[in-house]
């Protein structure tokens, strides 16, 4: 995975001329990458990667705010599986433990795993859905996680990577 994201920046960096050229389609690129990273449960895409390496040659808030709305729209799939698998998912053992933790922590809990960029979040989805927690409030919850982590790693790549003698 570590591999795959370092070959995305790189090939990014090196196409950022051409990226720079025609910035209008690099911005759908954005959002479709966030996208899929986060709704996808079989087929990684490092979205964040993408996101850190576009942000050195378009603008790190729309790259940021791009991959906020694409990451919190692709995470609603995981809520739509718990949502929509509850009844296999309350035979399970841990449902009980995860239904108290969303009942009694569940914005907390989905705030600090959406900020952070982690790969259990698709799980997190899964026990809000089949808890029924409540879907706007997971909507703005996530989002607001997932945009602040958006423009974290965009301005954070965009002027720390910038500070490279072979970036520019």
């Amino acid at each position: 995975m570590l591999a795959t994201a370092a070959l995305v920046i790189t090939i990014l960096w090196l196409q950022r001329d051409a990226i720079n050229d025609i910035g209008f389609v690099g911005y759908p690129g954005v959002f479709f990458l966030s996208l899929l990273s986060s709704g996808g449960f079989i087929f990684p895409v490092p979205g964040v990667a993408s996101a850190c390496a576009l942000s050195l040659t378009l603008v790190p808030a729309f790259v940021g705010t791009l991959n906020g709305v694409g990451e919190t729209i692709g995470e609603t799939t995981g809520y739509a599986v718990g949502y929509g698998s509850r009844a296999a998912i309350e035979q399970r053992r841990f449902y009980a433990r995860a239904k108290r933790w969303m009942d009694r922590r569940g914005t907390l809990v989905l705030f600090t795993l959406s900020i952070i960029p982690n790969p259990i979040f698709d799980f997190v989805g899964i026990a809000a859905g089949s808890t029924r927690y409540p879907f706007r409030r997971f909507v703005l919850t996530v989002f607001t996680g997932k945009m602040l982590k958006g423009l974290i790693v965009s301005y954070t790549c965009s002027f720390g990577l910038s500070l490279l003698p072979w970036v520019n």
